[in-house]
This record gives structure tokens, sequence and C-alpha cells, in this order.
């Protein structure tokens, strides 16, 4: 195999990859970038770590030897980074050493035919839909935040997406705090059986990958799901992943209805004030955990406290209330991520006592898009 590449090129479709290389493995060929020639100066690059993988297609400079070979991904990363120049030549021999050649600089490395990369799925579902990118993109990061990354129910460990006529909504629940993000968009029907009405279960490892490569603007994601499946088309990129094999929660049981004292804040302030608070809150103290936030809602204001060994952060922020007087006490940081991931100038908090959870949604509401959140209280001390 001969190939003349335009390093950046190269480089563009194979940084998108890196995410999907197994690299805590003992079996090489899943720990290297699939090369393969496909015709013409169209080059495919393949990556897969068992759960997750890419394919990413090309155009190169030229193709002078067809082949198929895999080569170490970290370590062609590291030298197309280090060469100077833009034009580059990999060269696969008959005894499976690669070299890449680039003005006077060469590198030789081992590689393994391509015969010996692992079978990857049929990426093609029988159900599927078109959205744009960017709609995709931002309902998993306001989202990913309530993903759990360990639980005894793997449900948790991923993000429930809902696919409605028209609407698409995609739910986290780790048992500390729950997000719910919902989008009335265009949605197309692209899969062999003609449904609009499905969900499933994306791992949360494959979300921080998707978050990472999903486009903005105008861009069209094809999402069409298979039978383990679901695969994101995203123009010459294909990204894959394992579903989680389980029903969700009924996350609708949990959720409060009976709340009786209600906030409207101001989100960048009461941001700032929980970002402030948590510079005490996580303090890691040798023998002590770490410590919370306690907010107190009465005459017109939310106090914001937070007590640790080390000292005490105390703030105030103007509120609009309605009901009684409430102390309660949270994780900082589930409090921040929520209110981070939130977007609007000011939230309605919703409250009843200091052991039920407050829920978080826009003031201003949208027909388009909407968010919800919900974080559970923690028990204070004294």
């Amino acid at each position: 195999m001969k190939i003349v590449f335009q390093k950046s090129k190269l480089m563009e479709a194979l940084y998108p990859a890196m995410g999907t290389v197994c690299t805590k493995n003992t079996i090489p060929s899943i720990e290297g970038v699939l090369i393969e020639t496909m015709g013409g100066a169209n080059v495919r690059l393949s990556t897969f770590d068992m759960n997750k993988g890419m394919r990413v297609m090309l155009t190169a400079e030229r193709v002078l030897e067809e082949g198929s070979y895999i080569i170490n991904a970290n370590r062609l990363l590291q030298i197309l980074r280090v060469l100077s120049e833009d034009e580059l030549t990999i060269t696969v021999s008959d005894d499976h050493t690669a070299t890449v050649i680039s003005g006077p600089a060469s590198f030789s490395l081992s590689a393994l035919p391509g015969k010996d990369f692992p079978s990857m799925p049929e990426l093609k579902g029988s159900r599927g839909f078109e959205v744009k990118s960017e709609v995709l993109k931002d309902m998993i990061a306001k989202t990913i935040h309530s993903v759990a990354e360990q639980d005894s129910r793997v449900m948790l460990c991923g993000a429930f997406f809902r696919v409605m006529q028209n609407k698409l909504e995609v739910i986290s629940c780790d048992s500390y705090t729950l997000s719910r993000c919902s989008v009335k968009c265009d949605i197309r029907d692209v899969g062999e059986v003609s449904a609009m009405d499905f969900s499933f279960l994306v791992p949360g490892h494959a979300l921080n990958e998707l978050v990472r490569i999903l486009g903005t603007g105008d861009d069209l994601t094809t999402v069409q799901i298979a039978r383990k499946h679901a695969i994101f088309c995203m123009g010459d990129m294909i990204f894959f992943t394992r579903m989680i094999d389980s029903e969700y929660i009924d996350y609708e049981r949990i959720i409060p209805r009976d709340q009786t004292i209600f906030v409207q804040i101001e989100r960048g302030r009461f941001l700032a004030a929980l970002e402030r608070a948590n510079l005490i809150a996580e303090e890691k103290i040798v023998g002590s955990g770490r410590s919370y936030v306690k907010l107190v809602l009465s005459d017109g204001k939310m106090s914001v406290t937070s007590t640790s060994v080390n000292g005490r952060v105390y703030d105030e922020i103007p509120i609009t209330h309605e009901g009684g007087e409430l102390e309660i006490g949270f994780n900082c940081r589930y409090l921040i991520n929520s209110v981070r991931a939130a977007t609007g100038e000011v939230l309605d908090l919703s409250f009843k006592t200091p052991t039920q959870s407050v829920t978080m949604v826009p003031h201003e509401k949208s027909d388009e898009r909407d968010f919800f959140y919900m974080v559970l209280p923690v028990r204070m001390n004294g």
C-alpha cells in the first residue's frame, strides 16, 4: 500500500476517530486505525474499541498502491503532529512495515494486515431520523451531566432518547439529578420501517464523543437504530455505538408535582454565587467529606452559604418569592451543573420541604425548546 496524503486532511479525519481507539487492551488491532483504499483517490479510516467506533471517508492526493492495513493510531497521530511538511506518503511493505515520509523526515513502525481488524456491525438501521446537528449537540450538552458514570442500574449510565412526530426528547438521571430537554423540530423519517415514535438508550461514554464531533450551523445528522447499535451519520463521518439494552426508569413518577414555594432568580447571579460557594464546599479535608451549600429563602432574597473546616462563604441574591421560608442543602456541584446547562436570563425554581427535590425550568417559555432539571437535596447537619 502506498498513499500520498495532505497532512491537514489526514489529521482532520483522524482526530475525531481517536475517541474510539482502545488504549487499554492487549489486542494490537483495536489500538490501531484501519486504512483502506476504496478505489480512485478514496481512502477509508476505521477505528473500533468493541463498543463504539468511527468510519471516515477522505480523498487522498494520490493512491499509488492499493491495500488495507492497520497502523497504531496514537503513534501515527504523534508522528503527524511533528511533521513540518504538508504532504506525506504512507507506505506499507509486504513485511508489514509502515513508513511515513514527509520531506527529509522518515518514520518506520509496524503494521498489521487489514483482515486482523475486528468485524464491525452493519452500519444501517431499520428505523431512523434526520435532525440538525446543532440541535442534537445542544440537547446532549444540556443533559449529559445527569448521566451516571457507574451504577448497578445500567440504564442510568446512558441518556434516553424519545423520538416523536416533530419532537425529540432526551432524558438522563443519575439518582441525584434528573435532566430533560425537549425540542420541537423538523424530524425527517429515514428508516426502512416508517415509525416516528420510538426510543433508545445511548451510553455516556458515547455521548461524550458525540458532543465533541457533532457539527453546528445547518449541518444535518442522520440517526439510524439497528438491533444493537445507534448509528450517527455526519457527512463523510459515521459514528456508531452499542446501545444499552434495558428499559428506562419511570422518570415521570419521581418528579414532584405539589410544590408550594416558588422562586424567580437571575440565572447568571445564581451561578456566580454557587461557584463562589463551591470554593469552600469542594475543599477536601483529611478525615472529612465535602460540605454542602445551604440555600435560605426569606424576605425577597436567597442566601447562599457553605462552611468547611477551612472557611465559610456567604452570599445574597435578590429573588421573587412566593410561599413560605425554607432552608435546604445541596451538593453544590450538582446545582452548578444544572444551572450552567440551563439557558435564559431568569429561572423558575420550585420547592416544598428540605427533603424534597428542587425543580428548575426557564421563566421565559418557548414553544420550540424546553428544559427541566431536578436536583435532590442533602440532609444538613444539626
